[in-house]
């Protein structure tokens, strides 16, 4: 059976759309919780483990798998964007419509007052081969992106498609960094030919 995070993440973040504002607290104790493993992660374990289908892929030793780790970090990412959003709540949540959260950030790098600062902060992710360091710099990252741009739409159900994906290793967390970069950089090589061409 292949394992969906995709899936498993669009319908957590769909089911806490459904909830009219009771998610709050959910959505705080995310926000709280730097891991699965959080005291105050707990609140979120019956939708986590709830809406993951794929249950034979559960760790056996208590420790959180891959899918899990993947899942929570895209959430605490939502989680973080959704906060003080009750705009939010009145819209649909799409994620085909959606961009990655590399994209938005190569949005924000067009202006030359964040640039340098962001090109830093981005750098320490795509070198990174380590999932704890990363999950927390893409959580920072999310911070940026609604710290600059509130109505940015983020596709979480990729993100956490590309968290579990940089799990396996060195070369796949490499292959995750070319993805990331690519939608980093490139959408500016778009913006700066079209702006040479003017």
């Amino acid at each position: 059976m292949k394992i969906d995070v995709k899936k498993d993440t669009a319908r957590i973040i769909k089911k806490l759309h459904e909830r009219d504002g009771n998610d709050k607290a959910i959505l705080a104790a995310i926000r709280r919780s730097n891991s699965i493993l959080s005291r105050q992660a707990t609140i979120v374990w019956p939708m986590l483990f709830g809406f993951i289908k794929d249950k034979e892929f559960f760790s056996k030793t208590g420790m959180p798998n891959r899918q899990e780790k993947a899942v929570f970090t895209a959430l605490r990412c939502y989680a973080v964007f959704e906060q003080g959003n009750d705009n939010e709540r009145d819209r649909e949540y799409i994620n085909e419509s959606s961009s990655s959260l590399f994209e938005n950030l190569s949005f924000l790098r067009k202006d030359e007052r964040l640039r340098e600062a962001l090109d830093r902060r981005v750098q320490v992710v795509l070198s990174s081969t380590n999932f704890e360091s990363v999950s927390r710099s893409v959580v920072g990252l999310t911070k940026l992106v609604k710290a600059n741009n509130a109505q940015a739409s983020l596709n979480y159900p990729d993100l956490a498609n590309d968290l579990y994906n940089f799990q396996f290793g060195y070369e796949s967390s490499r292959k995750v960094a070319i993805k990331w970069g690519r939608e980093y950089f490139s959408f500016n090589d778009q913006v700066n030919k079209e702006s040479n061409e003017d």
